[in-house]
C-alpha cells in the first residue's frame, strides 16, 4: 500500500458525519443535503458535482423496505406490550416513521456517494 492513500483521506468526514451533519466527503464543509434526503447539486466550498452521484431509483427500496418492516414490527410489539391509546400512537408514529426513513436514506445515500467518489478517484 502506498502512503498517499492515508494522507488523501485524513481529515475527511466519515459516512456517519456526512449522513447526520451533511458534511461533504471531500472537503468536510456543510451543505451536502439540499432537503432532508436529497443531495445538493454541488458542494459550495469545493465545487464537487454531487448531482452525478445521486443514488436513486429502485435501489433505495432495499433501504426503505427493511426499515418499514422493522417499524411495523416495532409498532406491533409496542402495542402488545403497552396498549397505548390511539391518540398517543398516531402522533408517536407520525414522528418516528419519517425520522427513521429519512435517517436510513441519508445513511444509505452517504455510503453510496462515498463509494462512487472513491471509484472515480475523487476522494
Amino acid at each position: 500500500m502506498s502512503s498517499g492513500n492515508g494522507q488523501n483521506t485524513k481529515g475527511q468526514p466519515g459516512i456517519t458525519q456526512a449522513a447526520l451533519f451533511g458534511l461533504c466527503p471531500r472537503c468536510g464543509s456543510k451543505g451536502l443535503w439540499d432537503s432532508p434526503a436529497n443531495l445538493a447539486a454541488r458542494c459550495d466550498a469545493c465545487g464537487l458535482d454531487l448531482s452525478r452521484f445521486e443514488p436513486g431509483g429502485r435501489g433505495l427500496y432495499l433501504v426503505v423496505l427493511p426499515v418499514t418492516i422493522l417499524l411495523v414490527l416495532a409498532a406491533l410489539k409496542l402495542d402488545e406490550a403497552v396498549k397505548l391509546p390511539v391518540w398517543v400512537l398516531v402522533p408517536l408514529w407520525a414522528l418516528v416513521v419519517p425520522l427513521a426513513v429519512i435517517g436510513a436514506l441519508r445513511f444509505a445515500k452517504a455510503v453510496v456517494l462515498r463509494a462512487r467518489l472513491e471509484n472515480e478517484g475523487l476522494l
